[in-house]
Parts: structure tokens; C-alpha cells; sequence
């Protein structure tokens, strides 16, 4: 009798899960970007209503590696969408934001109109978010990065700005009652 080979079978190619995160009222607040994915979805209820942005925050400071050069450079190499029945695909910019303590990576949730929106950040070369933002930073040391979502302020129905037009004062005054 002749003896029977064993055939070994390649091991299934697996893909990373996709981290999603569901940003709610009293949901966690610091949300891991290192992920082993190339994307993070976002699903979103009234972004207008309840957050602004998200803004990326990390354990390391500017002499470690966290400059505004290396925020540019990771802000380059990320793609933001928001997907919405109503407003359909939206790009959404990934900005880097100065100010006098520093700066940091922020992207907004889209339009303010939409209600149970997804918001998917994804590395543009395919690479890992977690490459991504290691190469960026360049980081010699153990750090995390983490996503904070900004709560909204004001009153998003009088804010126009994501369209790029300017709030109408005459409707403004007549909603709050101010004007005749």
C-alpha cells in the first residue's frame, strides 16, 4: 500500500476587522486610531446635535515626534467620506489646526443635516492606520493615539458654514424672536 501524502493547506489570507466606532451621547470619548485596519468607520447620530469633529490626540509631544510637519504629512496621506441617505457621498478634508500650544489632526462629520450618518477615515495608500501614523510621527518610544470626538457648540441649525455660506441674520433675529 502506498502511504498518503499530507497536503498542507495554505492558511487563509485574513483581513483585519474594521473598527467602527459609534459616537452617542455618554459613549466613550477616546477612541484607538492604531488600528491594524486601513479604515475606521464612524457612525454618527446627528453630528450636528451633538459633535462638531474629531480631533487626533496622542501621548507624545512635539520633541518626541508629534510636530505639525508630521501631522501634515500623516493629514496627507488620510481620505475622509461621510456617507448619508440624504446628503449622499460628502469628502470631508483632514486638517491640521495650529494654535499656541501646538496643533493637531481634526476632521469634521460632515454636513449638519445629517442624522445617522457613517464617516469612514482610511489610509490612501492602503497601508494600516497604525503604519500610518507610526511613520508620520516617527515615534523612537512606546505612545498611543487615540480619536476624540469634539462636542458641537452652539446651535448647528444657525450654522451655515458647512456650506460655505453665511448665517442669515434677518431669519436668525426672527427665530429668536428678536425680530418684527
Amino acid at each position: 500500500m502506498a502511504a498518503k501524502k499530507k497536503v498542507k493547506r495554505a492558511a487563509p489570507v485574513r483581513t483585519p476587522k474594521v473598527p467602527e466606532y459609534v459616537l452617542w451621547k455618554g459613549g466613550p470619548l477616546l477612541l484607538e486610531a492604531r488600528t491594524k485596519s486601513s479604515e475606521i468607520r464612524f457612525r454618527v447620530n446627528g453630528p450636528g446635535m451633538l459633535f462638531a469633529s474629531v480631533r487626533l490626540v496622542t501621548t507624545l509631544d512635539a520633541l518626541d515626534g508629534a510636530t505639525a510637519g508630521a501631522l501634515s504629512k500623516l493629514a496627507r496621506e488620510l481620505r475622509c467620506v461621510s456617507k448619508c441617505g440624504l446628503n449622499g457621498v460628502t469628502r470631508i478634508p483632514v486638517e491640521v489646526k495650529e494654535s499656541r500650544i501646538g496643533a493637531h489632526l481634526e476632521f469634521s462629520l460632515g454636513p449638519m443635516s445629517m442624522y445617522q450618518s457613517l464617516v469612514i477615515l482610511s489610509v490612501k495608500t492602503g497601508r494600516s492606520m497604525k503604519e500610518a501614523i507610526d511613520e508620520a510621527f516617527g515615534a523612537k518610544k512606546r505612545f498611543s493615539a487615540l480619536f476624540e470626538p469634539v462636542a458641537a457648540e452652539g446651535h448647528a441649525e444657525h450654522d451655515h458654514s458647512t456650506f460655505g455660506q453665511e448665517p442669515d441674520e434677518d431669519a436668525h433675529s426672527a427665530h429668536a424672536g428678536h425680530g418684527h
